[in-house]
């Protein structure tokens, strides 16, 4: 038992006071006889009589001092301890990613996680103040060291599951830093678990995140059933569209169900079964769909943890080539060729630099020549001969040493070998911002790529003619990848994507006017230039449309890119969340592992509840019944 307010305790005075008013009452009446002779015998009785008989049997006063001594209580507001709060202030976490959508038992997990959070808000006692974080891609304060409960549970209620995912190392380390700067904090975790793996076994426990005071990890789930679409691909072909469905189980039995294809006009395409064992994948193929810009594909199934999952959205990569202008005043066989080879650009040649509006194209390639402005496309610029607003051209430099790939794992350089060419000399460049090096030799930049001015650049410093690359295998390989690059909006669709990330859409040279249309049907107009846009994907899954249109009149283009649920948001299964925590208060060490199990148990490294749940409101309550009684007792003349 706790007493929040001992200081009220001077408030017991009044018991004595009603005490002493019943002592101090008067009961005896004035009444004329004819003699008091009679009456002395009665007189020595009364002398005898002690004043505190006259509190005997009683039941009035009884009922008084009762209901006097619970008010008195009520003051003191006492309250009996309960499982809330961990510290003076204590520090709410709450996860709100797709897994937390899983439902067991009629609840989602993240229903379960709130109402523990709110028994912990309901149990705050005196003095003790909440910080809430949503754990989502990014952590967010809702709330900052607030003591009043009902502004806590209203950003508590205002919380919302994601699709995406969450930072779990961003979330406690947010938490951790507030907790080192405010004496006597605490961490709460309301969450699966799910994510990264902070503390894999084996480390060190520095290795993990460090939290300050107790901490407490409330597992809020416990199944790990779950069927999911784990990919759907498309390509358009001769006879028809062809589609490959992966279903993935990740629970701990064997799985079937239906499979259902539709199309973008959400009419039933072709339908299948699927019987996939535990922890194991499955591919269903599907032959000679229906041509459509994109395709959904469903599946159902018993037992299955998370709804959100099942379904998928795929968009064919395209067929069409885009359009390629090759400015070269000399010529060029060597590129001629490796550009006609590509096969994603319909090549047109030129033999100076466009005048005037020239129209857009997909892929510009100068070769030799450099334009004073950007044109609308993207560009392959071969071979810089001078200085313009864009490029910082310096002149022409000897090439000494090998060639070495700066970049090895950029898309640019996959599968290209530079151990084998060798070049003579090189224009060189100042530093052009929001470009790269791929590719130097000795204190030569020799290869740049990157994005200027909202289009994708590729520069080649040196001239073809001036090295030996067109007569080794890195030539074609680099080509391809360099067009493929250039000129994506034809050769592969845009995306997919994961909710909250970061997306990179290809545009289409010299459209005016673009609108991008959500899963949810709302509509924006983009203010964008250029061929790329990083576009910042938002936490919704579904199909997306860019449309987009140009000036010459012709129809609008559509194009589609799908969001998808994050395959480790798939898997379910619940997790232990270990930190490296501070010990509570009179412990002897500093820092403890603390870990929650996968069962929804909760380990709180040795700290201590320190919430309560006053009485007050009932103590008061009772003190009116008691009143009500006596006033009945009056009533009756006792």
């Amino acid at each position: 038992m706790q007493w929040l307010a001992l200081g009220n305790l001077g408030f017991l005075l009044i018991v004595p006071a009603i005490a002493a008013l019943y002592l101090l009452k008067r009961k005896v009446e004035d009444v004329e006889v004819p003699s008091t002779l009679l009456w002395q015998r009665t007189l020595q009785s009364w002398e005898a009589v002690r004043p505190w008989e006259k509190l005997q049997r009683n039941l009035l006063l009884l009922l008084q001092l009762l209901a006097a001594i619970l008010l008195v209580l009520a003051l003191v507001r006492p309250a009996v301890p309960m499982a809330g709060a961990i510290a003076e202030h204590t520090i709410l976490v709450v996860d709100t990613s797709g897994s937390m959508l899983a439902r067991e038992g009629g609840q989602t997990r993240f229903q379960r996680a709130v109402a523990e959070a709110e028994k912990a808000v309901e149990n705050l006692g005196s003095g003790q103040a909440v910080t809430l974080i949503e754990a989502g891609r990014e952590p967010k304060v809702w709330l900052s060291k607030s003591t009043e409960k009902e502004k806590v549970l209203q950003a508590l209620y205002s919380l919302a599951p994601r699709p995406g995912e969450t930072d779990q190392r961003a979330a406690l380390s947010l938490a951790g830093a507030i907790a080192s700067t405010e004496e006597g904090s605490g961490v709460m975790w309301f969450g699966d678990g799910g994510g990264e793996d902070l503390h894999e076994p084996g480390q060190s426990t520095a290795a993990a995140v460090s939290i300050p005071g107790p901490f407490r990890f409330h597992a809020a789930g416990r199944s790990t059933e779950n069927v999911a679409v784990g990919a759907f691909v498309t390509q358009t072909g001769s006879e028809g569209t062809e589609g490959l469905l992966r279903i993935d189980n990740h629970g701990s039995q064997p799985k079937k169900g239906n499979i259902s294809i539709f199309g973008l006009d959400q009419n039933l395409l072709d339908v299948g079964t699927f019987s996939v064992e535990a922890g194991a994948s499955q591919t269903v193929a599907f032959e000679r769909l229906p041509a459509m810009p994109a395709y959904r594909a469903v599946i159902a199934a018993e037992a299955d943890g998370l709804a959100e999952d099942n379904e998928a959205w795929s968009v064919p990569y395209g067929s069409g080539k885009g359009r390629a202008v090759l400015v070269s005043p000399g010529g060029n066989r060597f590129l001629h060729q490796a550009l006609q080879t590509v096969g994603t650009v319909e090549l047109e040649t030129e033999t100076a630099l466009p005048g005037g509006k020239s129209g857009a194209a997909d892929l510009w390639i100068f070769d030799g020549v450099v334009p004073d402005k950007l044109p609308e496309g993207n560009i392959l610029l071969i071979a810089p001969d001078k200085k313009t607003d864009w490029l910082p051209y310096q002149g022409v430099a000897e090439v000494t040493g090998d060639l070495e790939s700066v970049q090895a794992d950029d898309p640019l350089m996959k599968y290209v070998d530079w151990r084998e060419v060798h070049v003579s000399k090189s224009a060189v460049w100042g530093s052009i911002p929001g470009l790269r090096t791929l590719v130097r030799a000795g204190e030569n930049e020799l290869i740049a790529a990157g994005t200027l001015e909202g289009k994708k650049v590729v520069i080649i410093g040196f001239d073809l003619h001036d090295s030996d690359l067109p007569l080794r295998p890195a030539f074609p390989i680099f080509m391809q990848n360099a067009v493929t690059w250039l000129s994506s909006v034809q050769s592969v669709p845009i995306g997919p994507a994961l909710p909250g990330e970061a997306l990179a859409v290809s545009l289409t040279p010299g459209a005016a006017k673009r609108v991008l249309t959500l899963p949810d049907g709302t509509s924006q107009p983009l203010d964008v230039q250029g061929t790329t846009w990083l576009f910042q994907v938002p936490e919704q899954t579904g199909l997306y449309r860019l449309t987009e249109e140009t000036d010459g009149g012709s129809a609008p283009v559509e194009r589609y890119f799908a969001v998808h649920m994050s395959e480790a948001e798939s898997d379910i299964a619940p997790r232990m969340l270990r930190v490296s925590s501070g010990k509570a208060a009179g412990t002897d060490n500093d820092e403890d592992s603390i870990e929650g199990d996968a069962a929804g148990q909760s380990l709180d490294g040795n700290a201590q509840a320190t919430g309560a749940r006053e009485l007050t409101y009932w103590i008061a309550a009772l003190a009116l019944l008691i009143v009500f009684v006596e006033w009945r007792v009056y009533r009756r003349g006792y």
